[in-house]
């Protein structure tokens, strides 16, 4: 009786997960390069048992900040599960804010969180990166403006506070964070130093380069991903590598945070434009990168080592730019952020990584044209879901 007990509760667990609803959000950060940028909005919907998306009511929401910064800026918008609730937060690139939405996870409706938006850098602000640690203690946030990286504390209703010695000096204008799946360690893309930054995370929330750091890599970084195992790290670039072809690196990591190259790179997104977002299958046999002025999405094979293999058939044609990328957790749907024409693009993932337009696609974000930056999705990938 005890073995059938147990036996149903974990089908119940896992029914569950499958019925749980998902939802895809990106943050507009309108620009329109004029002194007085237009107020922010994020975009909110629900997913389809095909893939197809459909605007959540209320949809999109005023962030209570104001756009502007880069159109292809891939991780202005972020998600933590904490004290029993979900909370979005997103970058106001125009008055340099980070406005905090708790998600209703049956609708997937947003309210705004008391006290938000939040101060990062003030006006005039500029092109922002957000992560939040696994462990959904702590959103890291910095700015291509500055040399610096914000460290807030996650409360119990979603409000930020930043930590004690924040914002912590980098000496380089970073466009890129992830943290490490245990949570220990802050990945950064440091461009203004053509290197990879990496921060050990005390429980405070505060940060300490390890030895080493920053790590070299081919060229200027502008998006990174670690994979749930903790020991490779992908790096995107900005197109600057020998002059014209989008580099993207991978590193080993070890279990202090230090990084070397993987043999055989710098690979190559299939074509010789910039790469913009990139993020991992929940499997992490797939590296997804968007190719930001070619239209394409590409699948790269991760091999054992971390070396990428394309997949057949990629990248695969999309009907705009694309920026920012995000995965489902079940690993099924692939969204990518159109940031000339205000749209989603939807792509179905099959088991050998190759990728299909879902119904409907693109998908209007419900704001102008433009300045469609970052799309995540809710609930988002796990490590403990694989």
């Amino acid at each position: 009786m005890k073995y059938f007990g147990s036996a149903c509760l974990a089908l119940l667990l896992a029914s569950t997960a499958m019925a749980q609803s998902q939802f895809v959000y990106t943050n507009n950060n309108e620009s329109t390069g004029e002194p007085n940028e237009p107020p922010n909005t994020v975009s909110a919907f629900a997913v389809g048992t095909n893939g197809a998306l459909t605007a959540v009511a209320g949809s999109p929401y005023k962030t209570g900040g104001t756009g502007g910064g880069n159109s292809i800026d891939p991780e202005e918008i972020a998600i933590a599960s904490a004290h029993n609730a979900s909370f979005l937060y997103a970058a106001n690139d125009g008055s340099g804010t980070i406005s905090a939405f708790k998600i209703n996870s049956t609708t997937g409706a947003l309210t705004h969180v008391q006290g938000s938006p939040f101060l990062a850098d003030g006006a005039p602000g500029g092109d922002y990166a957000l992560a939040t640690s696994p462990d959904n203690k702590f959103l890291f946030a910095t700015c291509d403006c500055t040399t610096n990286i914000h460290v807030y504390a996650i409360g119990n209703a979603g409000a930020l506070s930043e930590v004690e010695g924040s914002p912590f000096q980098t000496g380089a204008n970073s466009d890129g964070l992830k943290v490490s799946s245990n949570s220990q360690f802050l990945v950064v893309a440091e461009g203004s130093l053509t290197a990879v930054g990496v921060y050990s995370i005390s429980s405070t929330g505060t940060l300490a380069a390890v030895s080493g750091s920053p790590f070299t890599s081919s060229a200027t970084p502008f998006n990174v991903a670690v994979n749930c195992a903790g020991n490779l790290v992908f790096v995107t670039d900005n197109g600057s590598y020998n002059g014209s072809y989008a580099a993207i690196d991978v590193f080993s990591m070890s279990s202090a945070g230090n990084l070397s190259l993987v043999s055989g790179g710098p690979f190559f997104n299939g074509t010789t434009e910039t790469s913009g977002g990139e993020v991992l299958s929940p499997n992490g046999k797939y590296l997804f990168v968007t190719d930001t002025f070619s239209s394409d999405v590409s699948t790269l094979a991760v091999g054992s080592d971390g070396a990428l293999t394309q997949v057949a058939g990629s990248p695969f044609t999309t009907s705009g730019w694309t920026g920012g990328v995000a995965v489902t957790h079940s690993g099924t749907y692939l969204y990518s952020a159109f940031f000339t024409s205000g749209q989603v693009d939807g792509r179905s993932i099959d088991s050998t990584g190759a990728l299909s337009s879902v119904p409907g696609t693109p998908f209007s974000t419900g704001q102008s044209q433009e300045g469609v930056l970052t799309v995540a999705t809710f609930p988002p990938p796990t490590c403990s879901a694989q």
